[in-house]
């Protein structure tokens, strides 16, 4: 007669592997999904492509701020660009500059969050690159300017703390 009970769902307390799943040989199963060098690369551009189509998107909203955000945009491709000439890629559709945007734009708050999750997903494929990849600072650099301009846009000037133009309790300006 064979033992054909399920294993438990959770380990025993005495188990030295607590919490790790193995194999029958009793290896660690790999957690969490694998990325190629080359996938990282791709989450790079395409989170920084997201992002400048976002910043048209905002460009067609907002006729009064439409030099900011084509400067975003501008600034956006012009890493996309670096960022393929320093992988290595020859690749020339996806260096191409961010054309106007057509047709109906994005209302803000979806082109905002679409241009966040696109410096998100930039910033984190450039920190795939520097960890796992690479152990290269250009990356980990461009991971962190990437993330400050997520920040800029998920907190704009007149909400951070310790702005100049918010002055103390019982002052008002004439």
């Amino acid at each position: 007669m064979t033992d054909t009970a399920a294993p438990p769902a959770f380990p025993d307390e005495d188990d030295p592997n607590k919490g790790i799943q193995v194999d029958k040989h009793g290896d660690p199963l790999p957690q969490g999904t694998r990325m190629i060098e080359r996938e990282s690369y791709e989450r790079v551009i395409e989170g920084l492509k997201i992002a400048a189509d976002a910043c048209q998107h905002l460009v067609a909203q907002f006729p009064l701020e439409a030099h900011n955000w084509r400067v975003w945009s501008t600034n956006l491709d012009q890493c996309r660009r670096i960022c393929i000439q320093h992988a290595g890629i020859e690749d020339t559709i996806t260096s191409k500059e961010t054309v106007e945007m057509r047709g109906e734009p994005m209302r803000y708050r979806q082109a905002r969050d679409r241009l966040v999750e696109g410096l998100n997903q930039a910033s984190g494929g450039c920190r795939q690159l520097a960890t796992c990849f690479r152990m290269d600072y250009f990356w980990s650099q461009c991971a962190t300017q990437l993330e400050n301009m997520a920040r800029k846009v998920r907190q704009p000037k007149l909400m951070r703390a310790g702005n100049p133009l918010l002055l103390p309790t019982g002052y008002t300006r004439h």
